[in-house]
C-alpha cells in the first residue's frame, strides 16, 4: 500500500485525501487547524460549488448538505459601465444546479469524516524540515497549502498567467438579504461589475466586483455578499478600517461603500445581520501562478496542488472548479502510476494534465472577468451581448461557461467561431 501525505486541509487537499482512501491508498492529512479551530475561525472568500464539480462530491459520498443547502440554478451577470445604462443578462445552468456551502463548515466536516473513514490526520503546523523529514516516511508529499514558508518553496512560473488580478476582498455572510427584484427567493448567484469611475484629480480609478450568493452556514441558509476592489477602487474597502477592525467594523465599512456605488444592493441589505460574530472578513489576493514542484533541501521533491499553484480570482467563481478537478487530476495520475516512483517527471506531466484539460481555460475566462474594463474583452464582444440579449440559449449557454469554462474557446472567444454560432440564430 502506498502512502501519500497531503498537506493542507482545504477544498483540494481534503477532495483528494477521501478519493484516496476510496482507491485503498494510506493516506494522512497534515493541518495546522483542528476541526473545532476551523469551525471558529473567520470565513475565506466564498466559494461556489458549481454543478459538475457538486456531482463529483456526490460520486465521492462527500455531498453532506444536499438537503439543507439552497440551490442556485443559474446567474444574473450585470455590466455597469460608468454613467451609461446597465447592461443586464440572466441564465440558467444546463448541467444542473450549484450550492454554496460555508468552507467552515464544509472543510470541518470533511475533516471529520476523514478520520472516521480510517484517514490519519495530524495536527500540527509544518515547516519545509518538516517535509524533509517526512520524504524519508512517505511516498509522495502533496502540499495543498501555500502561504508563508512552504509557499516559497514553488518559484514563479513565467510561463503562465493565472486570469487573476490584485484586489482587495471584503466579504459579510448575512441573514436578512432580500432577493432580487421580483423573486420570491434568491435562487441565483449575481454578479455586478462596476466600470472605472472618475477620481477626485480627474483620472480614472478601476472598477470593482459583487458578487451575491445563497449559501449555507452552521445556523442555516444565509447570503454572502462579496467585493473586490483594486486598491483605491471604489469597492476598495480597506481605507475606511484599521489594523483592529471588528467583523461588525467591516461590515459597516461595506455598506458605506455599497450605498455610494451600488444603491440597489444597499437597500435590500439594510437591516440584514452577520450570521455570526466571525462572518465578515477583508482580505488581499495577490495573482500568481507557481511552477508544480518544490525542492527540499535535502534534494526531495514535493508536489503542489491548486491554489498553491495557481491563485484563483473568486469573481470568476472558479476557485473550487480549480481545486477539485486539480484533485481529480492528480488522483488519476496517483493510480496510473501503479507501483513505479513518484519522480519530477511524473510531477510536472500531474499538473500539466490539469492545466491543459482545464486550469488554461479558468485563467482565460478569469482574465475575461476581472481585467473586462481594462480591455481583455474580445473585440467583437458588442456582437455577443447582442446576441445574449436577444436570445436565451446564447444566454444559457454563456452562464453555464462559469461551470464549464472549457466550452467558451469553442464559441466564444473566437471572433468567427462566435459569429458562426450566432448566425444559427439570426439566420445571417
Amino acid at each position: 500500500m502506498r502512502r501519500i501525505l497531503i498537506v493542507g486541509a482545504g477544498q483540494s487537499g481534503l477532495h483528494l485525501a477521501h478519493t484516496l482512501l476510496d482507491h485503498g491508498y494510506e493516506t494522512t492529512v497534515v493541518t495546522a487547524q483542528s476541526s473545532t479551530e476551523i469551525r471558529n475561525s473567520r470565513p475565506s472568500a466564498t466559494q461556489l460549488t458549481m454543478p459538475r464539480v457538486l456531482a463529483m462530491e456526490r460520486a465521492a459520498r462527500l455531498d453532506r448538505w444536499q438537503e439543507h443547502a439552497p440551490r442556485y440554478t443559474g446567474a444574473k451577470v450585470s455590466l455597469r459601465p460608468q454613467d451609461q445604462p446597465p447592461i443586464e443578462f440572466g441564465g440558467t445552468f444546463t448541467s444542473g444546479y450549484g450550492v454554496s456551502v460555508d468552507r467552515r463548515m464544509k472543510m470541518a466536516d470533511w475533516l471529520e469524516h476523514f478520520e472516521d473513514r480510517g484517514g490519519k490526520v495530524i495536527i500540527h503546523g509544518v515547516t519545509v524540515t518538516d517535509l524533509d523529514y517526512f520524504t524519508r516516511m512517505f511516498d509522495l508529499i502533496i502540499v495543498a497549502v501555500g502561504a508563508g514558508e512552504l509557499g516559497a518553496l514553488f518559484d514563479a512560473d513565467p510561463h503562465r498567467v493565472g486570469g487573476a488580478h490584485e484586489g482587495v476582498l471584503t466579504q459579510a455572510i448575512l441573514t436578512g438579504v432580500a432577493p432580487p427584484e421580483g423573486a420570491q427567493t434568491q435562487d441565483v448567484g449575481e454578479a455586478i461589475s462596476l466600470g472605472p469611475r472618475d477620481s477626485a484629480g480627474g483620472g480614472q480609478l478601476p472598477g470593482g466586483d459583487l458578487l451575491i450568493v445563497p449559501m449555507l452556514c452552521a445556523d442555516g441558509p444565509a447570503t454572502s455578499v462579496f467585493v473586490k476592489g483594486r486598491p483605491g477602487s471604489a469597492l476598495d474597502c480597506s481605507p475606511d478600517l484599521g489594523n483592529r477592525a471588528t467583523e461588525q467594523d467591516i461590515l459597516d465599512a461595506l455598506m458605506r461603500r455599497l450605498r455610494d456605488h451600488v444603491p440597489d444592493v444597499a437597500a435590500r441589505c439594510e437591516g440584514a445581520t452577520l450570521v455570526d460574530d466571525r462572518s465578515a472578513n477583508i482580505d488581499r489576493i495577490v495573482p500568481s501562478v507557481r511552477r508544480p514542484i518544490g525542492i527540499l533541501p535535502s534534494g526531495g521533491r514535493v508536489l503542489g496542488m491548486a491554489d498553491v499553484v495557481l491563485t484563483s480570482d473568486p469573481t470568476s467563481g472558479q476557485g473550487w472548479n480549480n481545486s477539485t478537478l486539480c484533485a481529480d487530476a492528480y488522483l488519476n495520475a496517483i493510480k496510473y502510476r501503479g507501483e513505479a516512483p513518484f519522480t519530477e517527471e511524473w510531477m510536472e506531466r500531474a499538473f500539466d494534465g490539469f492545466w491543459e484539460d482545464h486550469g488554461r481555460h479558468a485563467a482565460v475566462f478569469s482574465e475575461m472577468v476581472t481585467g473586462f474594463w481594462e480591455g481583455s474583452a474580445p473585440e467583437h464582444f458588442p456582437e455577443l451581448i447582442e446576441a445574449v440579449m436577444a436570445y436565451p440559449e446564447v444566454r444559457d449557454r454563456w452562464i453555464s461557461g462559469f461551470d464549464r469554462p472549457e466550452d467558451y474557446e469553442t464559441w466564444m472567444f473566437d471572433p468567427e467561431k462566435a459569429r458562426a454560432y450566432i448566425a444559427r440564430f439570426t439566420g445571417a
